[in-house]
Parts: structure tokens; sequence; C-alpha cells
């Protein structure tokens, strides 16, 4: 058995075997003998190759399943014809045959055995994005409401929705607590309505220091105004006047807006928002926030008074702007003074801020809406107090709750309003108070599932269920309203309600999130890029790589074609500095748009994309080994076996091994016979990426450090040719992207399926769910490979939807 199997996944399982029946027979007379002559030897009493032993493991799974991960993977294994290995005695087609439906005749007794107890979603807690999400559609407010929530584990899928890996702890609670505290001191407001400040200018702040402040920003340059008075809290709405100047074939300019003040040493500042600038005449760009959001001056202070915008074009081409010229200026009264002169170039865009006006806080009604959705009534006299408290807790518990409540939800709060009320200053406090503590309940922090021992959810469940998966937060008032009507868990309405959800723009957290999740770009940020090997690169693309993969991932769900595009596309998704990055003719702008691309393009899918060819990378170059664990783990559902505690990482920095090309350092690397197994089947896929460096660029020689003092580096020429696994030889990019396409698209469909359902069900997939998986496999196959209509299959298949699956 080769070391790149899974079976690896699955440490020693030392069970007595006791075979009994029918089963036991069959494996006694037919199977043992096979694995006696074919499999023992690596995996038997003596050897155990990737820590797997096969000659002890339970043969009756139904009553004994500690063995299962073990027989299924081996399963596997054999299918691919990775077991036995190339160099030891192959199975002939009658034992390979016999091998294959035993084991799976094992597994799907265990599945139908398991089939009313197993595969329920572990209730699972909200993560921090879905708590982010939650709250700020239940209150009405954009806070940061998760700002000292400690970060979500990732679960082995590589998750963060996994209930099995999202704890709490009593510290926990005591965050959400606070959470829920000050949002509510903000979502339930008192007394009369606050003043309102306005402000306005049309030119910049004068700069007592050396700073270009002024109403053109172009290379250099800022507008700078000041808000003398301002409140603590609220909303606020920033309108900007501007427009632009933008020589002959150059891009848009970019115009950013900041929010903060200025200290003695250092100007706090947070981004309200970046647009683009592509009119020639004025026009109003409109900004709005959240005060609470922003840093705040101290009242006290008193050396630099009021808030500060700051207006700039951060528009980069990758040149420097030009040092200031000191110039000496003649005065009417015939003295000089020394002047600083900001030279323009006349080939950049430039932004012209022609007035600005800031208002604040903002508000349509008093009290505001977000207020009078959460207590409706305010009470004039105190025996009205507990009335008006009960219409807001039936008004609000079912929305945080996300279900109906009853008489008893309701009383449970009320009789807590009644012991808080006392001590509380006012009314609106002690709602405060109370609506804290349902929003620290589990009913709130927790998705609800089914707690009645079996896998039906009610209509509410499945709304929840819907919601979290593809807008990552509580469901709208639609779905309540097919949840209380009954008619939501219907396959028909449950598919209208899956076109209208992914039409929303709500939408875009599941893009963002599951591809996060699924393709690892959180790398991304695991990974410093070497400014010695790379110094014009410039680190504020590395966030636009992920936006990238983003919009090509949306791109696929909105139009619908086949995700084979993954593998290989003809199009990109691209914003002016990334197509300037990667030496394509594209937008102007910052926003994606598709870019077509030629016939065979190394470009198209996602093994192009910076995103992925950065995150598996050192920082200073490829880490082909990093890139083929990715292809096989992201792509195959194939994760490779990690290796032996023993056998140190491929380390490309030493002296005697960077003067070598890549291909005979990883010869070197499997000349240990414990390595060399499973890099024969892991080294190919990574070498057919070397024509691409660690920030996204092709290159036809690769630069290393050198051992030699007199050189900093040394370099090899590339070479991408390769035999992968079966057999074929490849050259490059273009050709292992054809052969994902031709001869593992099926596997690649199997693995989407997979990665959709787990993300989707908030839980590692078991083997009872193989018949499901299956089935949505060949429904995805037969569709085209359409991700709108798998996604729509999954909402709508029994597994998702809760239905207990009889027996067949």
């Amino acid at each position: 058995m080769t070391h790149s199997c899974r079976l690896v996944l699955f440490p020693i399982v030392v069970l007595s075997l006791v075979p009994t029946g029918h089963a036991g027979d069959t494996f006694n007379t037919q199977i043992r003998p096979i694995l006696q002559a074919k499999c023992f030897r690596c995996h038997g009493p003596n050897k155990q190759n990737a820590e797997v032993r096969l000659d002890n493991i339970s043969t009756n799974l139904v009553e004994n399943s500690l063995g299962t991960d073990t027989w299924h993977d081996a399963l596997n294994a054999i299918n691919k014809g990775e077991m036995p290995p190339d160099d030891a005695v192959r199975l002939t087609s009658a034992e390979r045959e016999a091998l294959t439906g035993w084991i799976s005749g094992e597994l799907h007794r265990l599945s139908e055995s398991r089939r009313s107890t197993n595969g329920h979603v572990v209730m699972r807690r909200l993560n921090r994005f879905e708590y982010q999400n939650t709250m700020s559609d239940l209150l009405g407010l954009e806070l940061d409401y998760a700002k000292n929530l400690p970060p979500d584990s990732l679960s082995e899928d590589g998750f963060q929705n996994n209930g099995a890996t999202l704890r709490m702890s009593a510290l926990q609670l005591e965050y959400y607590l606070k959470a829920a505290r000050d949002g509510l001191q903000r979502a339930i407001v008192e007394g009369q309505a606050p003043p309102v400040f306005e402000h306005a200018a049309d030119e910049s702040a004068a700069d007592k220091g050396k700073g270009n402040w002024t109403n053109r920003l172009g290379r250099s340059g800022q507008f700078v105004a000041r808000i003398p008075e301002f409140p603590d809290e609220g909303d606020f709405v920033l309108q900007v006047n501007a427009r632009a100047e933008i020589p002959d074939a150059a891009a848009w300019p970019v115009m950013q807006i900041k929010l903060g003040f200025r200290a003695d040493v250092s100007s706090p500042a947070r981004v309200v928002g970046t647009v683009d600038v592509s009119n020639a005449t004025a026009k109003e760009f409109v900004f709005r926030g959240r005060f609470e959001n922003f840093p705040i001056q101290s009242r006290t202070q008193s050396k630099y008074p009021g808030m500060l915008v700051w207006i700039e074009n951060v528009y980069s081409d990758g040149k420097s702007a030009p040092q200031p010229e000191q110039v000496i200026e003649e005065l009417p009264n015939g003295k000089k003074r020394k002047t600083t002169v900001w030279k323009e170039d006349p080939s950049f865009p430039k932004i012209i801020v022609e007035s600005i006006s800031f208002k604040a806080p903002v508000f349509a009604t008093w009290p505001p809406l977000h207020h009078t959705n959460i207590v409706p009534r305010q009470p004039d006299l105190v025996e009205d107090e507990r009335p008006a408290a009960e219409q807001s807790l039936r008004i609000f518990l079912p929305r945080a709750f996300r279900r109906s409540v009853d008489d008893g939800d309701v009383q449970k709060f009320l009789d807590f309003f009644d012991v808080v009320r006392p001590t509380a200053n006012s009314f609106e406090a002690a709602m405060r108070e109370v609506m804290a503590m349902a929003l620290v309940s589990p009913d709130f922090l927790y998705i609800p599932e089914p707690n009645n021992g079996e896998q039906h959810l009610n209509e509410f469940e499945l709304a929840n269920r819907l919601s979290y998966f593809l807008w990552s937060t509580m469901p709208d008032q639609r779905l309540f309203q097919l949840a209380r009507s009954g008619k939501l868990n219907q396959r028909k309405q449950l598919s209208r309600e899956v076109r209208r959800m992914l039409g929303d723009r709500r939408s875009s957290a599941f893009v963002e999130q599951f591809a996060d999740q699924w393709l690892d770009l959180m790398g991304i940020d695991r990974v410093a890029v070497n400014p010695q090997f790379y110094p014009d690169f410039d680190n504020a693309l590395k966030p636009q790589f992920r936006q990238e993969t983003h919009a090509f991932f949306g791109e696929i769900l909105r139009s619908n074609e086949s995700a084979l595009a993954f593998l290989d596309s003809d199009f990109m998704m691209l914003n002016e500095p990334l197509a300037r990055h990667y030496g394509i003719i594209g937008p102007n702008g910052s926003t994606f748009e598709r870019v077509m691309l030629p016939a065979r393009h190394d470009r198209g899918g996602l093994l192009a994309h910076g995103s992925v060819l950065l995150a598996n990378s050192t920082g200073e170059d490829s880490h082909p080994i990093k890139r083929a664990v990715w292809i096989r783990e992201r792509l195959l559902d194939d994760p490779p076996a990690p290796p032996p505690p023993d056998v140190p990482d491929l380390n490309q920095d030493l002296p005697e091994l960077t003067a070598l090309p890549l291909k005979k350092q990883l010869e070197l690397h499997r000349e240990n016979e414990a390595c060399a197994a499973c890099h024969r089947g892991i080294d190919p896929w990574g070498v057919a990426l070397e024509r691409f460096n660690a920030i996204g660029l092709k290159r036809d020689h690769i630069r290393r450090r050198s051992s030699d003092r007199n050189k900093a580096f040394v370099e090899h020429p590339v070479d991408a040719t390769t035999q992968l696994p079966d057999g074929h030889q490849i050259n490059g990019l273009t050709d292992l992207k054809a052969y994902l396409v031709t001869y593992k698209s099926q596997e690649f469909a199997r693995t989407l399926v997979v990665k959709l359902l787990t993300y989707a069900l908030g839980r590692t997939l078991e083997f009872s769910d193989d018949n499901v998986v299956d089935n949505l496999t060949l429904r995805f196959v037969t569709s085209g490979y359409k991700l709108r209509t798998l996604i729509r299959d999954i909402a709508c298949s029994e597994l998702f939807r809760g239905v207990r699956i009889r027996n067949h």
C-alpha cells in the first residue's frame, strides 16, 4: 500500500477478531486469504506501513465499528489502484472485485444500522462571523459585536462552522454578555433626540506641518476637513463632491475616506469607504458609518481639537511620489520666505475635491427605527410597564431565538423583568438587561437543531439551517413567514427560496466564507513576502488576491456555468491592480470584472490565482509539496498522509540544496525510504506549477539564496515536466489543468459535493452519508456541473431537510 493513500489518517487499531455469522465465514474463507497474500506483508503483525494494520481489525462493523475508518480508506485505495503499490504483487480482477464487494457490503450494513441514530448535526454555536451578522440584523445596528470574541477553530475538514469544534467557556460567555449589553445600550435609546452637528468645507484645512494638504490629490496630497463639534455615538453621513482628471490610457483614481483625530504623536483613523472616481464633472459620493466604530477624540484634548476627515487618492502604479522642492518666495513687503512646492505628475490620474459635508447623528425619526422595532411602546405609567415589556418580548424573542415562542418562554423573561425593574434607572434600562439575558441563552447563541432524538427538522429549524448556509445570518421575514405557515419544507418552495437567497446581496457571505474555508485562502496571511526577492511587490495586493478568488467563485455561481471552470476557465476576474500585476489588459478601476482569455491560457482556473500560489509558498519561492498537498486535499479530497514524525521537511534553504535544481532536491528527499512511497504520489502535482513564483508571476528561472558568500542568489532554469502518479506525462500548468478536466472531473465533482454538504450541515460527513453524496454527485455531473443547481439539490435533499430516510 502506498504511503499516499488515506489510510494513514487513522492510526493502528488493535481489536480482537470475533467473526460471527455469515459475514465472518465469508471473510475467513474468501477475503482473509487475499489479504494474507497481498496486504499483510506491509500491514500485518511485523510491519505497519502508514501505521495501518489489517490483520486484527474488526470484520463485523455492525457489532464492532472501530475499524470502519480503516476499511473505508482501504476501499478508496483499492478503487484508485493505489493498493497494493506498483512495486508489489498486484490484485487480480477477481481479487479486486471480491475485496471491494466485501468492504462495500460491510460499510453498507453499518450505514443501514446507523441510519436512524447517527448522522445528526451537532448542536452548534454561532461562529464569530455568524454572531456578528445575526446581532447586526437583530438589533438593526452595524457595530463590532465580535471584537472581543476568541477566534474560531478549524475542523479537520477546514471549516469554521463545525459544531464539534465550536466550544463555549465561562470567559467567552462573559464576552457575549458584554457585547449584548453594549449593543442594546445603543439600540434602545432614552430621552429626547440628541443635537445634530453639521459641518461643510470647500477647501482643505491648512497643515501647520510638512504635509501636502490640498484639494488636488495626485501621487501625494490629502484633503483634510476638521469637524469641531461631533457626537459620541450615532450614525453619520459624509458627502463628498469630487471629479477626476484622467490622462489618456491612465487608470481611474481611487478615493479613500478616513475618519479619526490628530494626537500628539499619532493620528488614529479608520477607513470609512473607498471608491473609484471616473467622472470628469463633479459628482456626489455618499459614505455612511457609525461613530462608535471609529477612533473618537477625547473631549479633554485641546492641542488638536475636533475630529478629522482625510481624503486621499490611494491609486498606485508602483512608482514613488516625487519629493517636494524648497523654493524661495518673495513677499510684497520685500522679505523672502522658504516655501514647499509639491509638483504634480501630469501622467498620473488625479482627484479634485470640490466640497465635503458632514452630519451626525442621522435619524429619520426619534426614537429611531432600531429602537421601535424592539420596544414599540413607551409606557407613561408604572402600571403600564409590565404589559409594554410583554409586548416587546413577544416581538423580540421569536426573532432572537429564530423560532416560535410560547407563553412559558415569555413568562421566564417577564419574571426576570420583575426582578431587575426595581433597581433599574428606567424602563428602558430594565429592558436592556432582560434582552441581554436572552442574547446569552443557548436559544440565541446556538443554531436550533432537533432535540427529540430524531433527524427530523421542523420548519423553523430548516429556515435556520438554510439561512446560515447561504447568508451566515438569521432568517429574514419571508423565511419566518414560510416557517410559520408550514410551507417551507416543500421541495418546490425550498427551490424557489434558494434561488431568491442566492440572488440576494447577503449571499456574498456564503461566497466569501465557503471559498475562504474550502480553498484555505486564509493561508495568504500566514505567508510574508520577502522584499529581498520581490522588492517591487505591494503588500496591498494580498487582500486583492483573496478578493480575486471570491469574485471568481461568485461569477461561476452567478452565471451558473460549469464548476469545472474552477479547474480551467476561459476567463479571469480582475481589477486594474491585479491585471497590471499579472501583465494582462484589464479593467481601469478597482472593481473586479470578467476578462476573457485566449484558448489554453495558463491563467484560467484556480491554480493560477495569486491567492493559491502565494498561500502555498515560502514567501521567497514556490513550495511544490505544499502546492501538491493543496491540490490533492482541496480539489480531489485525497489528502496525502502526514509525514512520519522522524522525517524532516524539505528545506530548500539548506546550503547543500540551494545549488541543486528542484527535481534533484526532491530526489534526495525521496532517498529516505519513509518518504519515497508518499512523495511519489505528491511531488508531481506541485512540480507542474513551478513556472509560477511565490507572488503568482510566471518565470523561466528559479532564484534562491546562495551558499557562496560572493553571490547573494543562484538561479536554475524552470523544469515543470513531470509524470503524474498514474503515468501521464505533463509539462506545466496548462497540461495539468487539461489532465484534471479530462481524467479527474468526477473526483473533483464529488469533492465539491462533499465540501459544500459539510459546510451546509455544519458537521463532518459520515459513512452513512455516502449514498446521499453519491446521488448528489450524479445529479451534479448530469446537470453539467452547475454550481447553483448543486446548491439547490443540497438544500432540497432529505439529508439537509432532516427528512427521515427509510431503509430499503
